[in-house]
């Protein structure tokens, strides 16, 4: 790879004056058009790329990020933050940035690898997963001191004016809504967890004027596993509800209704039409492969990468929602 020392030599020209014209800061030095011309052209032939590493330091900066992620997910959900790692690592190696990675559970998790490993190295903080609402102070000492944060928090951030990249949660319950009702479904249950999602699916009944029945709303406190599909199940065929399609929470939620309803008599989908969410590897797993919600995790690693750099860089940067996909199966 050529250096700049290689550009010099072969034009007969100084290294600073080198530097000052490719990097566009010439300060007080004068140069007169030809010589600058020659020189980018010079670069240009030699296959030239500026030493990011060295660059970095030279504006007090590591030209490293942090990337902290408490995943959120049941077992058979990792491919998620999977595909996020994988977002975040292809904008950082396009932008030459060095990753430093934690996992974490806890508050005292976080402070203990951030402590030991990211605190002073870090030129700015990616936080993922779930949000600890006692580490916001840890955030705004930060940015305080000029290091900045980007979130990629399901639920947005506490914070106006904090930076969160997500994918629109209403959407994750429209979606699956308006596309069994346009498949025809009119008794269209819903297992509730998350309200956003929840907002979404009741949104979706009221452009379309069907009527919210409370019997269809299957509440459960965050609730995401496959037993909580079983059980709302249950319950509506106790109950003697008859409902032609369901919007669940998750894919374990609907892995545990679809083997339900199989139990139960019930054809799926010509009875009962299913969706999850995430687009988990439990959807092939089904007996009836599972209809899905995914957020673009991949897009939504990138994105954070880039609202990072600019913050960084002290460029204007806002908070940004990714629409939910739908990959379908057999189940609808």
């Amino acid at each position: 790879m050529a250096t700049l020392k290689d550009i010099a030599n072969e034009l007969n020209f100084s290294v600073p004056l080198i530097s000052k014209v490719l990097s566009g800061n010439m300060g007080t030095t004068i140069c007169s058009d030809e010589t600058r011309l020659a020189i980018l052209a010079k670069a240009k032939e030699l296959n030239y790329h500026p030493n990011s590493r060295a660059r970095a330091l030279s504006l007090g900066r590591s030209g490293t990020i942090g990337v902290f992620i408490h995943s959120i997910g049941l077992p058979g959900s990792e491919s998620l933050y999977k595909q996020l790692l994988e977002g975040i690592t292809q904008q950082a190696n396009i932008d030459v940035l060095r990753l430093c990675l934690s996992f974490y559970e806890t508050d005292s998790q976080f402070m203990q690898s951030f402590s030991q490993v990211a605190k002073n190295e870090i030129d700015g903080l990616i936080v993922a997963g779930v949000h600890h609402p006692n580490l916001q102070k840890v955030y705004e000492d930060l940015k305080s001191k000029g290091t900045p944060v980007v979130s990629v928090f399901r639920d947005g951030t506490p914070h106006q004016n904090d930076v969160n990249v997500c994918c629109d949660e209403l959407q994750v319950g429209y979606l699956p809504t308006l596309h069994l009702l346009e498949k025809g479904c009119r008794r269209i249950a819903h297992i509730r967890c998350l309200d956003k999602r929840y907002q979404g699916y009741l949104k979706a009944l009221e452009d379309h004027n069907i009527a919210i029945d409370p019997a269809l709303i299957f509440q459960t406190e965050c609730d995401l596993t496959v037993s909580t599909g079983k059980r709302a199940v249950q319950q509506w065929i106790k109950q003697g509800i008859e409902i032609d399609g369901l919007v669940a929470e998750s894919d374990h939620q609907a892995f545990g209704a679809i083997n339900e309803l199989l139990l139960q008599g019930k054809r799926v989908p010509e009875d009962v039409k299913v969706i999850g969410v995430d687009n988990s590897p439990i959807c092939e797993l089904s007996p009836v492969t599972i209809s899905s919600v995914k957020a673009p995790m991949n897009c939504m690693g990138r994105k954070a990468v880039q609202c990072l750099l600019k913050q960084i860089h002290h460029q204007e940067v806002s908070s940004h929602s990714f629409p939910p996909r739908l990959h379908l199966r057999a189940s609808c």
